[in-house]
């Protein structure tokens, strides 16, 4: 499940922990849209809110990594 579908039922306080990192967000609107695509690993309540674990964000290769090459000429 992504971070985005889970906060469409939760109204806490928010807390995401990525590996080890923990961010605080008093709203959903705080969270930046970067994680909003992130894979959820795990939730826990806590005393003033939920905790929820993300998966590390899977790195995207760019197509220069891929080997393709783009000339411009005039």
């Amino acid at each position: 499940m992504r971070l985005r579908e889970l906060l469409t039922v939760v109204d806490a306080n928010i807390t995401l922990e990525v590996s080890g990192a923990k961010e605080e967000f008093i709203t959903k609107k705080d969270i930046p849209e970067i994680r909003m695509n992130s894979e959820v690993k795990g939730l826990k309540a806590t005393d003033n809110g939920l905790m929820i674990n993300l998966a590390e964000p899977k790195k995207v290769p760019t197509l220069e990594e891929l080997g393709y090459s783009f000339e411009i000429g005039v």
